[in-house]
């Protein structure tokens, strides 16, 4: 039986004036745990080899020019860079009138439940009733699952333990059953533990099968690697010489053999894996080290390491790919803080014959730590939503060129590096929504997109 939800946080109007893989978390013995989250200027952005050419997207007083290259006009922000005050689009006016319309995002407001602070979490799909679900660990190092209906959320609680401190890291049908599984590690007696979390369908855990021992875990991904039509996990180890990249091959049984793979040197926690290349296999990294931008690259075990010209000021809290302007190829973009001015920005990267120039700049609610991509109103273009630290987050509306220059405000909560933001539809309605989760707030925030 479905509950109504335990609490509500205060409704958060989107008419109010304006003024955030996958969870990267590391545990065990990590050494390059990515620093400056603040965007403290003491310890100053990360080093870039490259400077941005004078047309990279900062503002100019030639405004009304677009980018002859992409046909982006890189400075309509939607609000001046370097401060608060970003313009958002009122909501349109066939929001309230209970009809879905193709372009519509009606976000009204912000609900929440729960009383623990969330470690980690995954979306997907717990029982075949509805739309997504969560898959929830808690700070007690526990496991639950939520599963949603319109208004209502059903907590299913996990009797087993997959050992102290458990990460929810990625998803993925490893045994081909049609029940979405889950990637997690845990800490335990041998070191960390890469657990295989075989689901039943109804919300419960069928069989916990550890799959790979390490003295920590640094990346841990799930993505056909090597193109078999085959999920595969992918597993990252600092040692104090490198970081030695692990692939477990997978059968499509639920049985993996494991393959050592080309070494990474200096990664660190956040990262996100995905296709760059126009080859179909999502076997790139982007690594967000020392508060800028790293892209790894394979082909084969050939193994190559670039990184996006950024501006000094900026320091990167988390990355996307996604291919936002309609080409085929992947782009990236990523939320920084501006170091200057301490306030937040949605910086994308148009890929561009392999390389990825700084195309536009974007303000976005100020705090800003983690984003996500999504299709959030059907159009077949990725959206763009950011979370952080003030409770608001922003929504910025893909237009299909890679520019995103539409602005909506969302309350989400308050967010930080290590928390999650997903975007799916979890009242199994047709349309996406937001849920943002995090330590510090103790709570599943949740914003219903709605006609």
């Amino acid at each position: 039986m479905r509950i109504p939800a335990i609490s509500t946080l205060p409704i958060l109007l989107s008419l109010l004036p304006a003024c955030d893989l996958d969870i990267k978390h590391c545990i065990g013995d990590c050494e390059h745990a990515s620093g400056g989250g603040s965007g403290n200027t003491s310890e100053g952005p990360g080093d870039t080899t490259d400077e941005p050419s004078t047309d990279s997207g900062a503002p100019t007083s030639d405004s009304g020019e677009p980018d002859t290259d992409t046909g982006i006009d890189p400075t309509d922000t939607g609000g001046e860079l370097g401060t608060c005050d970003v313009v958002h689009d009122a909501l349109p006016a066939t929001c309230g009138d209970g009809q879905y319309e193709l372009g519509e995002l009606c976000f009204f407001g912000t609900f929440g439940f729960g009383n623990f602070p969330v470690t980690s979490s995954v979306a997907l799909p717990l029982d075949d009733l509805h739309g997504a679900d969560l898959l929830l660990t808690l700070s007690d190092h526990t496991i639950r699952g939520e599963l949603f209906a319109p208004l209502t959320t059903d907590t299913k609680l996990w009797p087993q333990s997959i050992g102290e401190q458990p990460v929810l890291r990625a998803t993925g049908d490893f045994d081909e059953d049609g029940v979405i599984d889950v990637l997690a590690h845990s800490l335990g007696p041998d070191g960390v533990s890469v657990h295989a979390l075989f689901l039943d369908g109804e919300g419960g855990l069928a069989d916990d099968q550890i799959v790979h021992l390490a003295e920590n875990v640094v990346t841990l991904d799930a993505v056909d690697w090597n193109d078999d039509g085959h999920l595969d996990i992918i597993t990252l180890a600092h040692t104090e010489a490198l970081d030695g990249l692990v692939i477990l091959l997978g059968d499509g049984t639920g049985d993996f053999t494991e393959s050592v793979g080309p070494a990474i040197e200096l990664a660190t926690p956040g990262y996100v894996l995905g296709a760059l290349h126009g080859d179909g296999r999502a076997d790139d990294f982007v690594f967000t080290q020392s508060g800028s931008g790293t892209i790894v690259r394979h082909n084969g075990n050939l193994q190559t390491t670039s990184a996006p010209s950024m501006p000094a000021e900026l320091w990167f809290h988390d990355f996307v790919i996604a291919d936002f302007d309609g080409d085929g190829f992947g782009d990236i973009a990523g939320v920084a803080t501006n170091t200057q001015f301490e306030t937040s920005e949605l910086v994308v990267f148009l890929q561009k014959n392999g390389d990825f120039p700084l195309t536009a700049r974007y303000p976005v609610n100020c705090g800003a730590r983690l984003l996500a991509a999504g299709d959030l109103d059907n159009d077949g273009v990725p959206d763009i939503v950011t979370g952080g630290v003030d409770f608001m987050g922003s929504l910025r509306r893909g237009d299909g060129q890679g520019g995103f220059p539409q602005h909506m405000q969302i309350g989400l909560d308050v967010l930080n590096e290590g928390d999650a933001l997903h975007i799916a539809d979890f009242e199994g309605d047709g349309i996406p929504d937001v849920v943002a989760t995090g330590v510090e707030s103790a709570a599943v925030a949740i914003a219903y997109n709605r006609g």
